[in-house]
């Protein structure tokens, strides 16, 4: 199984979350996690954190640079 399911949408899908080992899922790309391998990742008590989540403070930087650049400070 690929290690770096960030990179790309669907990559832990219901063929493989019977593989995964990790105690904690993060996803970093948008929906690298089915919604059916989120069903079996969660009854093998494994914690997904995420896209919406693990993204925010991304999004949130980007804005009050931006809010920066525009105030001039």
């Amino acid at each position: 199984m690929d290690r770096r399911p960030a990179a790309f949408e669907g990559t832990i899908n219901n063929s493989n979350a019977h593989d995964v080992k990790a105690n904690i899922t993060l996803e970093l790309a948008i929906g690298p996690v089915t919604p059916e391998a989120e069903k079996v990742l969660i009854d093998k008590g494994i914690l997904i954190i995420p896209d919406v989540l693990a993204n925010s403070v991304g999004v949130t930087v980007s804005y009050f640079k931006w809010v920066q650049r525009r105030t001039g400070e």
